[in-house]
């Protein structure tokens, strides 16, 4: 064993099987596109640089949020103002300060198993009370159950992430079933929407198409996917006006504020550059749609339940032998993946996250390493 597997999170897993690995030939580890940002985004930001990188409002940036609002309204049909959005230093940062929010309304929360890694030590810091509903094996993927509704609890927390990291699992038109039981149970939600445009069947539904997320959720987005800028740490929160004032005098206190250049640079290409993000999400989609199709299909030729669903660049696979054993043996082949440990304790023992965000060759090869390795540990 190695730092006790190093599985509390994926960039510290990542970090062990690179240790591992005498090459790294396919990195099916880290949720990161493979693409780069638009160019005209990277052009706005060298342009935004020859401005003195002063601080920012801890809310973010005026043109920024209502860049960001204007966006949401468009694809959305919703009417977020500027005011209800708070621009923060990465989606992590937003989804603490969510959690933080809520924790003052709240005393248990509703998490989906499987489930991205932070959110269950971050409600347990905050002595929220974690209550998990496990997904529901589908045909090729993970399902959340029907009448979800019905499970939520009075004065709860629920926390949704759709489309889902690990599963790709996309909640669609229930989220207003979910939406008319928070007010009936007087509950509350946070729904995790970084992946929002990542969807290949059906389409994402958001909260901001309920009536009535003012006054039960909040929002979380990052700028690091749909844009293919992980490392520019930019992420943003959707609530009521009241709701974001109280969490920026909190930002002002924790962080400050976030980056100056940066927010400027996608405030522009949010607002300027309409028909290059178009494309560049349009394009993504299209290629990462038939990465999908072709994991899906080499995971049943490998006889693996595939876990794939209709969003994300995820698969949340099981070769039905022990994640953690199989995770380390690929690595020490040059395979990163993540062991389902980090993600589910209901499925997480025998299934692994794979990114399907890396080039098809590397995926094509991990996945072949995966199943070589699975037979012979079963056998």
């Amino acid at each position: 064993m190695i730092e006790a597997l190093s599985t509390d999170s994926t960039l510290r897993f990542v970090s062990t099987a690179k240790k591992l690995a005498p090459q790294i030939r396919a990195n099916l580890g880290l949720g990161e596109p493979d693409k780069y940002p638009p160019p005209s985004l990277v052009r706005e930001l060298v342009e935004q640089t020859k401005f003195k990188p002063t601080y920012t409002p801890s809310g973010g940036l005026w043109e920024l949020r209502e860049a960001f609002a204007q966006w949401l309204n468009e694809r959305y049909s919703t009417d977020v103002r500027p005011e209800e959005v708070m621009i923060t230093p990465s989606g992590k940062a937003a989804l603490y300060l969510a959690f933080l929010y809520m924790s003052t309304k709240v005393s248990s929360a509703l998490v989906f198993d499987p489930y991205y890694y932070s959110y269950i030590p971050v409600l347990r810091s905050l002595s929220i009370n974690v209550r998990t509903i496990p997904l529901v094996k589908g045909e090729v993927g993970y399902d959340f159950p029907q009448n979800v509704e019905d499970r939520i609890g009075e004065k709860e927390l629920v926390v949704l992430n759709t489309p889902s990291n690990p599963t790709g699992s996309v909640l669609g038109d229930k989220i207003y079933d979910i939406s008319k039981a928070l007010d009936e149970k007087d509950s509350f939600i946070i729904s995790d929407e970084v992946y929002d445009v990542f969807v290949y069947d059906g389409r994402h539904v958001s909260l901001l198409e309920t009536k009535n997320w003012r006054e039960r959720g909040i929002m979380v987005y990052s700028f690091s996917k749909v844009l293919c800028v992980p490392g520019w740490r930019l992420g943003a929160l959707v609530a009521n006006e009241d709701t974001i004032k109280k969490l920026v005098r909190v930002a002002s206190n924790v962080y400050g504020c976030p980056c100056n250049w940066e927010q400027r640079a996608v405030a522009r290409f949010l607002t300027d550059y309409a028909e290059e993000l178009h494309n560049h999400i349009n394009g993504m989609i299209k290629e990462y749609s038939i990465r999908r199709n072709e994991v899906l299909k080499m995971l049943k030729e490998a006889g693996a339940y595939p876990g794939i669903g209709a969003g994300a660049f995820y698969a949340f696979p099981s070769f039905g032998v022990n994640s953690e054993e199989l995770a380390l043996e690929a690595a020490k082949r040059g395979v990163i993946v993540i062991p389902g440990t980090i993600f589910s304790d209901v499925y997480g023992k025998d299934s692994l996250r794979i990114s399907f965000s890396a080039p098809l060759e590397e995926v094509e090869y991990g996945i072949k390493v995966l199943s070589d390795l699975a037979s012979s540990m079963s056998s």
